[in-house]
């Protein structure tokens, strides 16, 4: 016999920053659709996305025509669907990533607090980061939101901090980043760490690169670029090892090709590059991340899944949220990089020193993954007899 779930449970419309081709935020649905049937007792997690690899093709929503362009009739036939899915469902959950930074006076978050107020469904959102709000006028709008979100789960202290500060009536834990549970959701043991490379042998580099950094300035961008991909150039003409490119984000716009295209052609004929992407999905990215040595990574979830893999890995923390991760897990100092490196010669250096390195992250992988399913223990809908439940 199956738990009987809670009504609101039963059918949760999950929303977030999906459709845009990205690994992490795919990552998240994946993680969602496992957890919330596991530990919610739900029956048909709805995503508001378009068919994705890894998802069940009845579990997605949205018309992927709408995500053609920005222009009008795409813009409305986007909120219309999304409406739609919302009146069908039994709760709306944020789930995943940075969705709490910027609001628009139109945004569709306005019409989700609407419709959660008018059918007394609630709103919940897990695994989420708030802020940094890129404007004061964002922040008084995601505020007036938050504060009617019955369950918020996040996964940084300086998000429960800002909430705290905002007065946030409802139930707030301090968990962790969803993608913790990203092995189990797969049904996978956390990995062993990766041996050291045996002598003689050939390692293999991962490396994620960004594609577009709205935060930086054209000059930084290409002097970070340049250094990386001449770095790792220079490591594999000095070491015995071979790449894997990640492309985390296809999107024409937003997305990771050119850039990975580039390292692809500055290696070409030094070692075998192999090149996985968001189209290949969420399992393959984790395959091979899995046959990597060490890793280069200035995607968030690259640098993720390398953790969770056990995986030495330096991250090149363009954001904040990078940072955080990083003083989160304990990475060593041995294995930092800046914002904008210095240059290749500190790129190679840092990655000679990760094929060698004994320090590992002083966070174990076990606790990181603990947290994480915070999010859905610590939810009022939770099973009293799900798995990993603290008995009562």
């Amino acid at each position: 016999m199956h738990p009987e779930p809670s009504p609101a449970a039963r059918r949760p419309l999950v929303v977030g920053y999906y459709g845009m081709e990205n690994v992490g935020d795919n990552a998240f649905c994946v993680v969602m659709d496992w957890a919330t049937r596991t530990y919610w007792g739900t029956r048909e997690p709805v995503f508001a996305a378009p068919p994705m690899v890894d998802l069940p093709a009845e579990s997605v929503g949205m018309n992927p025509r709408w995500y053609r362009s920005r222009s009008l009739p795409d813009r409305v036939g986007w909120v219309l669907n999304k409406a739609a899915l919302l009146g069908r469902s039994s709760m709306l959950v944020f789930g995943g990533g940075s969705v709490f930074r910027d609001m628009g006076p139109l945004s569709e978050k306005k019409l989700f607090s609407l419709f959660s107020r008018a059918s007394g469904h609630p709103m919940a959102a897990v695994g989420v980061s708030i802020g940094p709000f890129l404007s004061a006028a964002a922040e008084r709008r995601l505020v007036e939101v938050l504060r009617r979100i019955d369950f918020i789960g996040v996964r940084d202290l300086a998000s429960a901090e800002i909430l705290e500060r905002a007065g946030y009536p409802g139930v707030l834990v301090s968990a962790g980043d969803l993608a913790g549970l990203l092995p189990e959701a797969l049904g996978e043991p956390i990995p062993e760490r990766r041996p050291r490379p045996s002598s003689g042998g050939r390692a293999r580099l991962g490396v994620t690169l960004l594609g577009v950094d709205y935060e930086a300035e054209a000059p930084q961008t290409r002097q970070r670029e340049d250094a990386l991909i001449e770095g790792v150039r220079r490591l594999v003409l000095k070491e015995p090892v071979d790449v894997t490119v990640f492309v985390f984000n296809t999107h024409p716009v937003h997305g990771d090709e050119r850039v990975s295209d580039r390292l692809g052609a500055a290696l070409d004929g030094l070692c075998d590059v192999r090149v996985v992407t968001a189209r290949d999905g969420v399992r393959a990215c984790w395959d091979e991340m899995k046959r990597c040595d060490i890793g280069l990574h200035m995607r968030l979830h690259g640098a993720v899944f390398a953790y969770l893999a056990g995986v030495p890995f330096t991250l090149v923390p363009y954001q904040k949220k990078c940072d955080d991760f990083l003083a989160e897990i304990g990475q060593p100092e041995s294995a930092r990089l800046g914002r904008v490196p210095e240059g290749p010669v500190e790129v190679t250096r840092v990655l000679a020193d990760l094929l060698t390195a004994e320090a590992v992250p002083r966070l174990p992988r076990e606790e990181f993954a603990e947290r994480a399913r915070w999010n859905f223990t610590r939810a009022p809908w939770a099973l009293r007899d799900a798995p990993g439940q603290p008995v009562r």
